[in-house]
């Protein structure tokens, strides 16, 4: 069976189990956006990985903030407000990997939308380079129109780390 995991069903006492296969997430688009930003390691972590942060250098966001008293760092819960078109959807995401001034994840979750941001950060001559991965899924019939919104999604994703050097520049 090629491409996914496999699960052991068991058909009664003592029998054999049967194989079913489970198929990996299904992704329907990733963005991946890479810049450099002429300030230290250390400062564009912590701005960019409070997610908190990113109506200020988003403009995919109208709003973000930080849900309870948890400072950044794993199970840090966000609400966002993303721009979706000529609306906005409401999103919720959740720290669910972290290494200090390296690398964070967040898995978020709106009623049609599911994305996981990976961003890592490495230090970069004078500066600090920025890998952002966001894979997308849609959990309903927006997954059909994904082909569709995959130019308008790839410019989302040019912006926002567009949006985090302009940040730095003020």
């Amino acid at each position: 069976m090629g491409g996914g995991y496999e699960v052991g069903v068991s058909s009664g006492y003592g029998a054999d189990p049967i194989r079913l296969p489970i198929q990996p997430r299904t992704i329907d688009m990733r963005l991946h956006e890479k810049r450099q930003i002429d300030r230290p390691l250390e400062e564009v972590f912590a701005f960019t990985a409070d997610f908190a942060n990113a109506e200020r250098w988003d403009p995919g966001v109208s709003s973000a903030r930080r849900v309870g008293e948890s400072p950044p760092g794993i199970g840090a819960r966000y609400e966002l407000m993303v721009k979706f078109g000529s609306s906005e959807v409401p999103m919720t995401y959740q720290i669910t990997d972290w290494e200090d001034n390296r690398r964070v994840v967040l898995e978020g979750r709106g009623e049609t939308i599911r994305a996981v941001d990976e961003i890592e950060f490495d230090a970069s001559g004078s500066g600090t380079l920025v890998d952002y991965t966001a894979d997308i899924t849609f959990t309903n019939w927006m997954r059909f129109v994904t082909p569709l919104l995959a130019p308008a999604l790839r410019r989302v994703g040019e912006r926002a780390l567009e949006g985090l050097v302009e940040a730095w520049e003020e």
